[in-house]
């Protein structure tokens, strides 16, 4: 009877972290980040607490999506990480972290100016896109040797950089060290509102290779 129990009581909390994990994506992020934006320029949330959430959302978010896209590739995050791809991590977390203060004194900024909020949600939404381009960066660190295709999203406009970059075919090594990635900030268009997706094949790689900018 214990024993039964048990087990149910173990299956009751799996279902609970499951569900923690589903909400905490690149969802929660946005809506964290933004209210927190919110809060610090309206005089609601000091800028020691401002900074602190924002650190902390950026180590939270930055595992969750490189677990994300480790799982993608059928690889268990607490299993299969390697120092090397756990130092790729870090070096993500770390270079989103040296923005943290510059972001912070933009919003006291305009809020001792009076100017709109709306330019700083914007903003925010670039620090959100960073969790889908850290996706795409597991998934490419971990299986070195794939080929990935990259193809452009539904939005109704398109950089020019996605543009040429739309169809082409390279191993992700390659990728990588060309530097582009879906979102990222090598885009022309910064990533804001990027759809655009690299996806796995078995094509033979595009032969003048990635287009440099």
């Amino acid at each position: 009877m214990l024993e039964a129990r048990h087990n149910v009581i173990n299956a009751m909390l799996s279902i609970a972290a499951m569900l923690d994990g589903a909400h905490k994506t690149v969802g929660y992020y946005d809506r964290v980040l933004s209210k927190d934006v919110r809060a610090f320029y309206d005089g609601r949330m000091e800028a020691g607490a401002f900074i602190d959430d924002h650190i902390r959302l950026i180590e939270e978010q930055m595992r969750r999506a490189w677990n994300e896209g480790m799982r993608a590739n059928d690889l268990d995050p607490n299993r299969d990480m390697k120092p090397e791809w756990e130092a790729v991590l870090q070096s993500v977390i770390e270079s989103e972290m040296d923005h943290v203060l510059d972001f912070a004194q933009a919003i006291e900024d305009a809020a001792a100016a009076g100017q709109p909020i709306d330019g700083l949600l914007a903003r925010a939404k670039l620090w959100v896109n960073r969790y889908n381009e850290t996706v795409n960066l597991a998934k490419l660190t971990t299986r070195p040797k794939d080929r990935y295709k990259w193809l452009i999203g539904s939005t109704a406009e398109h950089c020019g950089t996605c543009i040429g970059l739309n169809g082409k075919v390279a191993t992700a090594e390659e990728w990588i060290a060309s530097g582009y990635r879906p979102q990222g900030r090598m885009l022309e268009c910064g990533g804001w509102n990027c759809q655009c997706k690299l996806v796995y094949t078995e094509e033979p790689v595009t032969q003048k290779g990635i287009p440099q900018p």
